[in-house]
């Protein structure tokens, strides 16, 4: 077995290190004095549920001579370079100095850029843009400021319906669509879009990327500058104690790396490398009405686009405590790697129990099975269940506070690993999954 698990062992040391923090070095942000003329590109975390899987990007330039230093930025957040409308982490993604008379060009450049921008662009949607980081990345690539945007600047790699381009930092070239895309470049490395979310190797600093905040794990150049997050608006300490209302939801932004036990009874698939969105609901005071949706997108090894995109209309569930739940998913859905799965038709059910253990942890288990009634290669492919194609096992562990909010609740939100088995075509494929975990309840 240790032979045979390739993809988890690429994942071993990068998880070692999101253990210990996620990036290394983590470097205060300090920009050069006043007397210098440079250009500064710089984000902050999104506020609220969101703020460890988005981030919100601007651009400083400073003149010697001004008084001030120029920002760009959509929706101006004042003159302090680290300041912005949220109060979270503030990173400082990279320094071009620039002669006193270049400097004035620069800012020539990004006020032209900026007016275009805004004639091409009237519009605005939060994914997958056109968006704040958008006209950023836009800015950049058009007066060649080479800085790189992190992963989790959505709306940086989007390019309209289908577009392409040169990459950030001028090394390599990006093609992209409103659902996926991709980009090699040889610094940036490669990656894979899906639905906005990034996965990828990047060569230089070394790391993979990610589609949590900082965006990636392993060696990062960013300096950073940490705030004390304010207490949310209209927050108190009753979350828990409070009647409720609602019901329970947990919602999934993850990377995964899983290694296939047999590829010759897989058809000759090896690893897969897979990004993806989970959601589940239960809707109702205690006994309630459970809906839930997976959207998966990735790599399937020899090369084949992995894809999964489940719905579950029909569901019945329990939601207790804070924001505990379990619930029994029904639905309808696809899967499949190109080339060597066949895609099908897939009728899955999900039974999946979620718990607060504490205020700073939740852990939880899954176990699924699926039928694939159109399909022969994939029917009968379970090695435990004696009545589904396919049985799948998980669970998982998410770290990170769980404070009332203003919404009238509790929202819990962190960092997750978690562990999971599928089969598939008469074999299995073990998993390691690391992301960012949301949950509500109330």
């Amino acid at each position: 077995m240790p032979n045979a698990c390739p993809a988890l062992r690429a994942l071993a040391l990068p998880t070692t290190l999101a253990l210990a923090g996620c990036t290394i070095p983590s470097r205060p942000a300090v920009l050069p004095p006043r007397s210098e003329a440079y250009v500064a590109v710089l984000s902050g975390e999104m506020p609220g549920a969101i703020s460890q899987v988005a981030r919100h990007s601007w651009i400083v330039v400073n003149v010697p001579g001004e008084p001030a230093f120029r920002r760009f930025e959509l929706g101006s957040s004042g003159g302090d370079p680290f300041s912005y409308f949220g109060d979270g982490d503030v990173a400082l993604h990279g320094v071009v100095h620039y002669e006193p008379g270049e400097a004035a060009r620069v800012v020539d450049c990004l006020e032209r850029e900026e007016r275009n921008y805004h004639h091409e662009h009237p519009d605005y949607f939060p994914i997958p843009g056109p968006n704040s980081n958008t006209i950023v990345d836009v800015m950049l690539r058009r007066c060649g400021i080479h800085v790189e945007l992190p992963a989790t600047a959505i709306g940086r790699d989007y390019r309209g319906p289908i577009g392409a381009s040169v990459t950030s930092l001028g090394t390599g070239l990006q093609l992209e669509t409103w659902a996926f895309g991709a980009k090699i470049g040889l610094e940036e490395g490669v990656e894979l879009h899906v639905a906005s979310l990034a996965l990828g190797v990047h060569v230089w600093p070394p790391a993979i990327t990610v589609p949590v905040n900082p965006g990636r794990i392993g060696f990062d150049t960013t300096t950073h500058v940490q705030r004390e997050r304010r207490r949310w608006r209209g927050a108190s300490d009753d979350g828990e104690s409070r009647e409720r209302e609602y019901g329970a939801s947990s919602m999934w932004l993850w990377a995964r790396a899983a290694y296939v036990r047999d590829p010759s009874d897989a058809g000759g698939a090896t690893d897969t490398e897979m990004v993806g969105f989970n959601g589940r609901a239960v809707y109702g005071a205690h006994l309630g009405y459970a809906v839930g949706v997976d959207l998966e997108g990735g790599v399937g090894l020899p090369l084949g686009f992995a894809y999964a995109a489940r719905l579950y209309p029909v569901g019945v569930g329990y939601s207790f405590g804070a924001s505990t739940f379990v619930g029994l998913f029904g639905g309808v859905g696809v899967d499949g790697v190109t080339a060597r799965v066949p895609g099908a038709l897939e009728l899955p059910v999900e039974l999946r129990l979620e718990v607060d253990v504490t205020r700073e942890a939740r852990i939880g288990a899954r176990a699924g099975v699926a039928w694939f009634p159109g399909d022969e290669a994939r029917r009968g492919g379970s090695l435990v269940s004696p009545f589904a194609d396919e049985l799948v096992l998980g669970t998982f562990a998410r770290f990170g506070r769980a404070p009332p909010c203003g919404c009238g609740g509790r929202m819990g939100r962190g960092y997750f690993f978690g562990l999971e088995r599928r089969d598939v075509m008469k074999t299995y494929w073990l998993g390691l999954t690391f992301g960012v975990e949301v949950d509500f309840g109330g």
